[in-house]
């Protein structure tokens, strides 16, 4: 962050639910901000608060849009919660408003603010796995939505992470299943490594697992593990590396509050936001249309 010394922000958090108090705890522990305004009723009410700087939404998905753009027409920044939105028609209208309103727009794609996926970012871009040849996340017990089905909820996290790491353009050719509560997926693009994913609301064991495989080295992140979350296997040895790992939400958070103390672009933009929407809905209609 810059060393200049930045102005205090008052913010508002719409939706406190299981993830919404996490932000409320998370936000506490950070300087120079204020959460003045925050529930699920009512949020009308914010637009005429005039001390208000932004916005944090964490509702259900197929509400961020609606919230979104009247807090963005009126001249506050926005912070929301993944799966940004839940097509590409909406993700086209709220990137154009965003583009309009001038102001700061962040989507929570929170493992790119982690401090293990940044560390295996600098080791695959400087060689050291040699060529990715595939990553695979795996993902077992979840809470299951009524209003999302598992694959909207938990593959943003894979496909944001791929997108961060090798910035793929086109998908070739996507095979698997999806349902509700459980997703298997194999995916092709063009100039980059195979990505599979596979999620269910299910399992024996709550699994978080993200899986690097080059032809130099492999990488193993399981974020279940109290300790040694990162394994990495070279030349038949396997190391931990050590990280200076800090929360990943709080990570996230400063991002957020930094972008708008200084007018930074977030990482997790609205631009990167539609393009991890594209692969959510261009994936699903490719399954449709198969079954």
């Amino acid at each position: 962050m810059s060393g200049k010394k930045q102005n205090n922000k008052t913010l508002a958090l719409i939706g406190a639910g299981r993830w919404g108090k996490n932000i409320i705890s998370t936000l506490k522990i950070i300087p120079r901000v204020k959460l003045k305004y925050f529930g699920n009723r009512n949020w009308r009410e914010l637009f005429e608060k005039e001390d208000l700087d932004a916005v944090l939404i964490a509702t259900p998905p197929a509400t961020h849009a609606s919230i979104a753009i009247p807090f963005l027409e009126r001249g506050i920044s926005v912070f929301v919660e993944k799966p940004m939105v839940l097509s590409i028609t909406e993700a086209e209208k709220l990137r154009g408003i965003v583009k309009k309103s001038g102001q700061v727009f962040m989507v929570g794609y929170q493992y790119l603010y982690n401090d293990y996926i940044n560390y295996l970012k600098k080791e695959i871009t400087s060689g050291s796995f040699g060529k990715i040849l595939e990553m695979k996340s795996e993902h077992f017990i979840s809470p299951s939505r009524p209003n999302v089905d598992i694959f909207w909820d938990a593959a943003p996290h894979p496909l944001s992470v791929f997108q961060y790491f090798f910035t793929p353009q086109k998908i070739v050719s996507a095979e698997g299943k999806i349902e509700h509560d459980s997703a298997s997926v194999k995916v092709k693009f063009a100039d980059a490594p195979k990505l599979q994913i596979i999620a269910s609301c299910l399992g024996k064991v709550k699994t978080r697992k993200l899986t690097i495989v080059g032809d130099k080295a492999t990488a193993i992140l399981d974020e279940t593990l109290e300790k040694n979350k990162l394994a990495i296997t070279k030349n038949g040895q396997t190391t931990n590396p050590q990280i200076n790992f800090r929360p990943p939400l709080r990570n996230e958070l400063e991002h957020f509050i930094y972008c708008i103390q200084t007018g930074a672009a977030p990482l997790t933009n609205v631009d990167f936001g539609y393009r991890i929407t594209e692969w959510l809905e261009e994936i699903s209609v490719l399954l449709t249309n198969k079954r």
